[in-house]
């Protein structure tokens, strides 16, 4: 069930108009929130949200035994478990370290399995037979579940926080069930904290909407990001490309590359604006997960607004813990790059998402280095620098992101060599490009820069409508984006991670 498809309005509108007439019944409205997110998860397949609860029962249980451990702790800010939860955590180590790596080992197994099980099996018959040797792993026909990836680190996020002592505790069991599989959120993000969620689950539920206008201008804006723009360029170029390059010229690759930039940029952010805004109607505030990345000029920039709740993810549970930046360059270093080979796994089990994390790697190794330089030559880093320093830096930065992408969306890896071999070749003429597809890239990667304007502008027209006008604009909306969009919308990228 696709967020911009007419199977989901329905069922958006059902789930809309009961949640809010049993709002002030909050248990109820928990309990009915979570029926029905765990049936969105289920439409795809019936064993996914099996495996979410049996997923989120384990880091319930290990979160609890964190703050049972810690119940002598001046510090702690958290009720203790009482009662039966009490009696079956006391059979156990009475040490948080013990949950923390329960909980580790009980997600990383499970990515592991649903996840890299056949990546680690194929590698390993190869390295095997290289040597001359066999390797008798079994051959699974593994479904990876939808989300899986985004639900993991957020529960991991959860038990880590309880551990560092600045996390919210879910107040029962029911809260955080569903604050792992609250749908608008679940299979794509934003990743969100204890923070984020828990105290809107566990507090009164407002008595109307938060930010009416905000909501339908982020819907609006996710609908035309998604249907119009992404789909678009997916099936004009980006999609035929990417999977056979030999067929075009080096010109429309390039085009091609820019394409996919303002594709994956208008997919990903589109779902944000989407599960935000379906989220306020809802009456909850998701995290922003995109702040114009498009436009940094650095690196070390692109990753503070790109995928912001992931970003911080792997800098507060990886690369802090790691060491960060204290101590040498070299440790630093080395710190970024293994928070970066982790980041490309978590986007799948390929090795050309290693090579995707290896580069930006190396290039935040890069930006730090300079830094660091510049640090030791006693140069002012805070220092205002001209306009053609600051355009060619985000030239450099725009298309090292941009070329790293040919991995990320190849096929394989040799489709990726392929790729970059026709394009070294300088060739311009070939099939063609279309004017509609040049004017949907500068649409697409023009929104990562004005998209936030166009939105309070329309923010700011919508307020001016008198009130009971405005059903009748939305319903003139809706009409015309199903009148309009193409027959098919195809999933959302990030769905294959």
């Amino acid at each position: 069930m696709l967020f911009p498809t007419a199977q989901f309005a329905l069922f958006f509108l059902i789930v809309l108009s009961i949640s809010w007439l049993v709002r002030r019944k909050r248990v109820y409205q928990k309990l009915f929130l979570l029926a029905v997110s765990y049936f969105f998860y289920g439409w795809w397949d019936w064993r996914f949200p099996i495996l979410l609860l049996v997923s989120s029962l384990l880091d319930y249980i290990c979160g609890e035994g964190i703050v049972w451990c810690r119940r002598s702790d001046p510090e702690r800010t958290q009720p203790v478990p009482e009662g039966a939860m009490a009696r079956f955590l006391s059979a156990f180590p009475d040490d948080k370290r013990f949950w923390l790596l329960a909980s580790i080992f009980f997600n990383v197994a499970l990515l592991g399995f649903f996840k890299y099980y056949n990546f680690f099996q194929e590698n390993l018959t190869a390295l095997a037979g290289f040597f001359g040797l066999q390797a008798h792993l079994a051959v699974l026909e593994v479904i990876l579940p939808l989300g899986i990836s985004f639900y993991t680190f957020q529960s991991l996020a959860y038990t880590f926080d309880l551990y560092f002592g600045h996390g919210d505790k879910a107040a029962s069991l029911l809260d955080f069930l569903l604050f792992l599989a609250f749908f608008p959120q679940l299979l794509l993000g934003p990743i969100c904290r204890s923070r984020d969620l828990l105290p809107q689950l566990m507090r009164e539920h407002p008595e109307k909407v938060p930010d009416l206008t905000r909501a339908i201008s982020l819907i609006g804006s996710g609908l035309f990001k998604k249907v119009f723009l992404a789909t678009f360029l997916g099936t004009h170029l980006v999609n035929d490309a990417f999977v056979a390059p030999e067929n075009y010229s080096s010109l429309e690759l390039l085009v091609a590359i820019y394409a996919y930039t303002a594709m994956i940029y208008c997919d990903f952010s589109g779902y944000t604006d989407l599960a935000r805004g379906t989220g306020l109607l809802l009456g909850f505030h998701l995290p922003e997960n995109f702040n114009a990345p498009l436009a940094s000029t650095n690196i070390g920039e692109f990753w503070r607004r790109w995928h912001m709740s992931y970003s911080r993810w792997l800098r507060d549970y990886i690369y802090f813990p790691l060491g960060g930046s204290k101590g040498n360059p070299l440790r630093t270093y080395f710190n970024l790059f293994v928070t970066f080979l982790v980041g490309g796994l978590w986007h799948g089990a390929h090795w050309k998402f290693v090579i995707w994390g290896i580069i930006h790697a190396f290039a935040l190794i890069g930006y730090k280095a300079s830094l660091d330089l510049r640090r030791y030559l006693g140069w002012d880093l805070k220092k205002v620098h001209p306009w053609w320093y600051l355009l060619c830096s985000w030239f450099v930065t725009f298309h090292i992101c941009a070329l790293a992408r040919v991995f990320f969306r190849s096929v394989d890896m040799e489709t990726a060599g392929m790729f970059f071999s026709r394009l070294a070749e300088l060739s311009v003429y070939g099939r063609g490009i279309e004017l509609m597809l040049l004017l949907a890239t500068a649409l697409g990667i023009g929104l990562n820069f004005f998209g936030r304007h166009i939105r309070v502008a329309f923010e700011w027209a919508h307020d001016r409508v008198p009130a009971f006008l405005r059903p009748v604009a939305w319903i003139l909306v809706a009409w015309l984006l199903v009148t309009v969009k193409p027959a098919d919308v195809a999933p959302y990228i990030y769905f294959a991670f």
